[in-house]
């Protein structure tokens, strides 16, 4: 980190752990390698970017140089949630055993008593582990109170075909690889959930319409910028007040503020090209100029007034 400091300054130290911090948040812990998409995402200069990825060796990047990640940083990821995986398959082992282990032989009698089932009054009681408690296990380790990203680890997904969330996160993923045909092709259940629960959080938690999110789906993936920013339901939650505002500014569809319609005078509209005859007063050397001002004058606005 020292050659980062002496080249970028104190902020490659932070651009460095703000890259993390992204790549913690998405799918398989990779990013988009889009310079310009990222530096105005943390507001800092594209180039600063292209710097702390490529010159350091921080980081690699994916086969077809599309994507960058750090393998160190996977390393410590793959060891984490490899960790909290165990200790929930752990935690529901001890209570199914304890759930199952309920009768035991009488040494004077031979016969099997059963012993009392775990209840509020006992202090040594433990309820059967649920399918959420893997997860709710993996936000106290964390200590997030509103995770962003869910993993699922269950083969029985979360959000079903007919929901809400699950369709517009099939709409996101169908208009990226409308933009870009190689884009991320593995594990496609697994971004639709942990899209789908981003935008179901985005509506719950944020109050964005349903229908406005699948709007703002086809805006941002035919804008040029956010096209290439938008690669996920979790950045679809956090950048959309901000592409609405934009939408807003600059009216349906993303288009340009248009120059108002400039009517030629009726005197430039009246003149020939060639004049054929020369006004009275003017010399030769005048009247060129005037001629060559008008025709000008008119090839400038001739573009405009057929796009009008």
């Amino acid at each position: 980190m020292l050659q980062v400091r002496m080249k970028v300054g104190a902020i490659g130290y932070a651009i460095y752990f703000m890259l993390l911090e992204r790549l913690r948040d998405e799918d398989d812990y990779t990013s988009v390698k889009d310079y310009n998409a990222i530096a105005f995402d943390l507001r800092v200069d594209a180039s600063q970017i292209k710097a702390v990825v490529e010159d350091f060796g921080l980081f690699a990047f994916t086969d077809d140089g599309k994507y960058f990640y750090s393998e160190g940083f996977n390393k410590r990821m793959a060891l984490k949630d490899a960790k909290s995986r165990r200790r929930s398959e752990a935690g529901k082992k001890g209570a199914k055993s304890r759930w199952n282990g309920n009768s035991k032989a009488n040494p004077s009698t031979g016969e099997e008593e059963s012993k009392p089932k775990p209840s509020q009054k006992n202090s040594n009681a433990m309820a059967m582990p649920s399918d959420s408690d893997g997860k709710e296990s993996k936000v106290k380790e964390s200590k997030v109170k509103d995770k962003k990203t869910i993993r699922p680890n269950s083969d029985k997904p979360k959000y079903g075909p007919d929901g809400q969330p699950y369709q517009i996160a099939q709409h996101l993923l169908k208009a990226i690889r409308d933009n870009d045909p190689d884009f991320s092709p593995k594990g496609d259940e697994r971004k639709l959930q942990t899209w789908a629960n981003d935008i179901r959080l985005a509506h719950t938690q944020d109050g964005h319409a349903y229908d406005k999110l699948d709007g703002m789906v086809d805006w941002c993936q035919h804008d040029d910028f956010w096209k290439s920013n938008i690669l996920s339901g979790a950045k679809l939650r956090k950048q959309f007040d901000q592409m609405k505002m934009q939408a807003a500014s600059r009216g349906r569809g993303g288009s340009k503020p248009t120059r108002a319609k400039e009517t030629l005078p009726d005197w430039a509209q009246k003149t020939p090209d060639k004049p054929a005859g020369k006004p009275k007063g003017l010399s030769p050397d005048k009247q060129a100029e005037l001629d060559a001002r008008i025709k000008k004058f008119k090839a400038k606005r001739a573009p405009e007034e057929a796009q009008a």
